[in-house]
């Protein structure tokens, strides 16, 4: 599961390289120069190591990274300002388990064991004890209900990009091929998000233009320098390791250790920005460290 916790890991330090690149770029600029870096590093990789990232099952990587990269990230993106990032990614990431246990069981009769059950539980109890304070953005009751629901939905892209992975590996198994790695699944997850979230991107900033949010004077050196830690920590290397995590391991357990994430970036969040975690929070980082600990060890049985 090393890949799973290094993914984890990736996708919380994005987190906190996130929040200082919209802040210099605003949430169009951030989200499309964030995915374009993670394209760019995939493509030189690719090229550079001869890799042949067009197998079968590529469609499947494809819709990965339309629903995953661009649905569900378009989604969180648009939940933040409405409940705030806690409450948002609480909700993203505590259903995108269970959406995928669903899908994967449906699709592939993939099914976890009551002891993997247990642990994941016990991680999305901790996830809930850290981030569960109340919510924060938008006041008004229709907004915040739009929120949850912007939430819900990028917990079920989150959920389908996931499992879109396991039937990649399945049609290259029937085509008797070896299953790419994770650079290769990644590079093709790329192409399917990109257009997706920048026509997104092109159409909600339509007459105001997409660098409207752009923060003046722009201090380049320091804003590209975020933008780039995030495009290659998130939807860059830590999506190479969460393919290749997926390719291992049941979409559901992948999720319920990506699931964490937000725990982890509290003390990042520290580190750069200087808000020091509450009690509460590291009392639900134990727990959910307890369960990351629990499923680790029932992986090996």
């Amino acid at each position: 599961m090393e890949y799973a916790f290094f993914a984890t890991f990736l996708f919380a330090w994005s987190v906190s390289c996130a929040r200082q690149s919209t802040k210099a770029h605003g949430p169009n600029v951030a989200n499309s120069g964030r995915i374009l870096v993670a394209l760019i590093f995939f493509t030189l990789v690719v090229l550079l190591t001869g890799r042949k990232p067009i197998t079968p099952g590529w469609e499947w990587l494809v819709l990965s990274g339309a629903l995953g990269l661009g649905v569900g990230d378009i989604a969180l993106f648009h939940a933040l300002p409405r409940i705030g990032p806690a409450l948002a990614i609480l909700i993203m990431q505590c259903l995108a388990a269970p959406f995928a246990l669903s899908l994967e069981y449906l699709m592939l009769g993939t099914t976890i064991t009551w002891a993997q059950a247990g642990s994941a539980l016990i991680i999305f109890c901790g996830v809930i004890v850290a981030l569960g304070s109340p919510p924060e953005g938008a006041a008004d009751r229709q907004q915040r209900r739009l929120g949850i629901a912007l939430a819900v939905l990028a917990g079920l892209g989150q959920a389908c990009g996931a499992v879109s992975t396991p039937l990649a590996k399945q049609a290259c198994i029937f085509a008797g091929v070896a299953v790419p790695d994770g650079i290769s699944q990644g590079f093709v997850r790329a192409l399917g998000g990109v257009p997706i979230v920048l026509g997104f991107a092109l159409w909600q900033s339509r007459g105001k233009g997409f660098f409207d949010g752009v923060i003046r004077p722009y201090p380049k050196l320091r804003s590209l320098s975020w933008m780039t830690m995030n495009g290659l920590s998130g939807p860059g290397i830590g999506v190479a390791c969460y393919q290749w995590a997926l390719t291992l391991y049941p979409a559901g357990i992948v999720l319920s250790i990506v699931a964490t994430s937000p725990i982890f970036a509290l003390p990042m969040q520290w580190a750069t920005e200087g808000k020091r975690p509450g009690a509460r929070a590291w009392i639900g980082a134990s727990i959910a460290v307890a369960g990351l600990v629990l499923l680790r060890q029932t992986g090996q049985k």
